[in-house]
């Protein structure tokens, strides 16, 4: 008995969109911006240069691409909202381990390190890539801590200003740890004790009263 294999679905242009996506993304970690082909990445989908062009006309459509769908994931995962615990420092220490566990991710480090390799050549990609991560994460924080400002769990003060402040700490002594391979990984017990120092630091500078006083207190 012959059985006739079924032709394989032909992926619809939403699919093939996205193959294309991890392709180039991984090529772009893996070879950086100017080591990066379209031809190579063409060959990697398994198409012709003629249809990678039919979806993105440049190399540099394509990095954007790339950068504003991991942009997007990255905010998806750190703002995540789930139900309050009716606890500020508590809900605030689980925005900070969120933020560190993703700053620290292997993904995360490739990406900024891909910029910071390829920015000075091409600056363009340093603004874009700043504007899709940095800015677009600074502007839901601060609404984040206007909402918070607004119920009274912080003084009233700039939440843009408390935005930066929030991220420069997240982004300080771990992550500059794995971005220059001081450590290859950090583990969920430091994190968990970076989170609560940070949570603490910040809420001692921006609580309410009573927020701040047990921060400066370390309860």
């Amino acid at each position: 008995m012959i059985v006739v294999a079924e032709h394989a679905k032909k992926p619809s242009p939403d699919e093939r969109r996205a193959t294309i996506l991890d392709v180039a993304h991984q090529a772009f970690l893996r070879e950086g911006y100017s080591g990066t082909s379209m031809s190579r990445i063409a060959a990697d989908v398994g198409g012709s240069k003629a249809t990678l062009y039919s979806y993105f006309p440049s190399k540099k459509a394509l990095f954007d691409a790339v950068a504003e769908r991991e942009g997007a994931t990255l905010m998806e995962q750190l703002f995540r909202v789930g139900p309050s615990r009716g606890d500020f420092r508590a809900d605030l220490t689980e925005l900070t381990r969120r933020f560190l566990t993703v700053l620290l991710s292997e993904r995360m480090i490739l990406g900024h390190r891909l910029i910071i390799a390829e920015s000075g050549r091409f600056p363009e990609i340093g603004r874009m890539s700043y504007a899709l991560t940095v800015r677009r994460g600074l502007k839901h924080l601060a609404d984040y801590f206007q909402k918070a400002m607004d119920g009274g769990y912080l003084r009233p003060s700039s939440s843009m200003f408390a935005a930066e402040v929030f991220f420069d700490l997240t982004a300080g002594n771990l992550h500059k740890q794995r971005l220059w391979s001081v450590v290859q990984k950090v583990d969920a017990p430091s994190i968990e004790i970076e989170a609560r120092r940070i949570a603490s630091i910040f809420l001692a500078a921006y609580g309410n009263d009573d927020l701040a006083r047990n921060a400066r207190e370390g309860r």
